[in-house]
């Protein structure tokens, strides 16, 4: 028996599987083939994106970028599949179904552990029936690009295809069904980056039913309008396993699920579909399974969408803030008024704190073509529950755009 059957060989379950093995757990980790190991950000996801976003900056032949994605994963994968196997993880490949609390089937054997941890992540949600569709995570599959591009969506992933299908020199044209592009977002940050965006020659339309655009002016359409859990043939049914009502494994505060032994992280839950997030509630599986009392805190967990400026934000922001009526102000800036913006082309570059009556910092928003690094050490003074003062007293190097956030204080 294994003390450890983890369903899942993505973020999260890779994540669940490198810790566990530090306190010497026996551990069985199971995905389908050698392909899908390291889960959609590492094969279709977060880093296919990220390279090509930051590659076709300076080379825009989508058939080199190509060939040297294929080659960055696989030199990513393979390190981590060693490791993994160097530390005593079985690793199979197949079909995983349950039988019961402690029993997976796999490849036709039947294998037991003490706990499971369910990590299959989700898949893209269909809604397009045509020939021209297909979905985000598809792109980076195509060894040729055409020219006119329909993305259905205006969520992360759609937002960052328009701006990396733009840079290459395509026409591009997003719909999106809600009022604003990155619904998840504050309307403020997001209306001033559909209009950079605009500005590069991106057509946004938002309010809009993708289903009555006329395909014929376009040679593909993206679909990039959610995702669904991964559970098919999973045999969750068998044994009661809870799901809500569409379909997300329902976790308590400490990533367990309505059964003994049973946990869940990633996607599967359906709580914050995010690649860190997911690594971050595989520590907190491991420690609960270890009978360590962790639960989950996304407080401080800040978001960025890599789009060309990037967008990102922490805390609570002014949307948020006014509807639970909270007493607070806010501090905002161009970084153009910073001499370091310009040394960096950061042209477009802008910033906002809110603090509540104590002066803490509670929320921060950036538009920045750094705003993911930026935002991570906002994300520590709301964590820290650091005030202005405290942020006034550390001195950053010159000409940097972190600098900024403690010379914004003085403006």
């Amino acid at each position: 028996m294994y003390d450890l059957a983890i369903i899942g060989a993505g973020v999260a379950g890779i994540a669940c599987a490198k810790i566990a093995a530090k306190y010497g757990f026996k551990i069985l980790l199971l995905e389908e083939n050698r392909e899908a190991f390291g889960g959609t950000c590492l094969n279709k996801g977060c880093i296919p994106t990220k390279f090509f976003l930051n590659s076709s900056k300076l080379n825009k032949n989508w058939q080199e970028i190509f060939k040297e994605k294929n080659e960055v994963i696989e030199k990513i994968k393979t390190p981590c599949l060693n490791y993994l196997k160097n530390k005593g993880v079985e690793i199979v490949w197949g079909q995983t179904s349950f039988l019961d609390e402690h029993t997976l089937k796999i490849n036709g054997k039947e294998k037991t552990a003490r706990n499971i941890i369910v990590a299959c992540g989700s898949t893209p949600a269909k809604i397009l029936d045509c020939d021209k569709a297909i979905f985000a995570q598809e792109l980076f599959s195509q060894p040729t690009i055409p020219e006119k591009f329909l993305i259905v969506g205006a969520g992360s992933v759609g937002v960052e295809l328009a701006s990396l299908l733009n840079g290459l020199g395509k026409t591009v044209c997003v719909v999106e069904k809600e009022k604003t592009i990155l619904p998840s977002f504050d309307c403020y940050l997001t209306s001033r980056l559909r209009i950079i965006l605009q500005k590069k020659g991106i057509k946004i339309e938002t309010e809009k039913d993708a289903l009555i655009k006329n395909y014929e002016e376009f040679d593909m359409i993206i679909s990039s309008v959610g995702r669904v859990p991964n559970i098919k043939d999973l045999g969750m049914e068998k044994i009661g396993l809870s799901q809500n009502a569409n379909g997300w494994i329902k976790t308590d505060e400490f990533m367990k699920t309505n059964l003994e032994g049973i946990y869940a992280c990633g996607d599967i839950t359906g709580k914050k579909l995010l690649a860190y997030v997911a690594e971050y509630q595989a520590g907190i599986c491991i420690k609960n399974i270890m009978n360590t009392k962790d639960a989950e805190d996304y407080s401080g967990i800040p978001e960025c969408v890599f789009s060309s400026p990037q967008i990102a934000q922490v805390g609570i922001l002014e949307d948020e803030a006014r509807a639970k009526n909270l007493k607070y102000r806010v501090i905002k800036s161009n970084f153009l008024k910073f001499s370091s913006s310009y040394v960096y082309n950061d042209n477009d570059g802008f910033i906002e704190l809110l603090v509540n009556e104590e002066d803490r910092i509670i929320g921060a928003g950036i538009i920045s073509l750094f705003a993911a690094e930026l935002i991570n050490i906002l994300s520590l003074c709301i964590k820290n529950n650091l005030t202005l003062s405290d942020l006034k007293k550390n001195v950053f190097i010159h000409p940097t755009l972190t600098e900024i956030i403690p010379l914004l204080l003085l403006v």
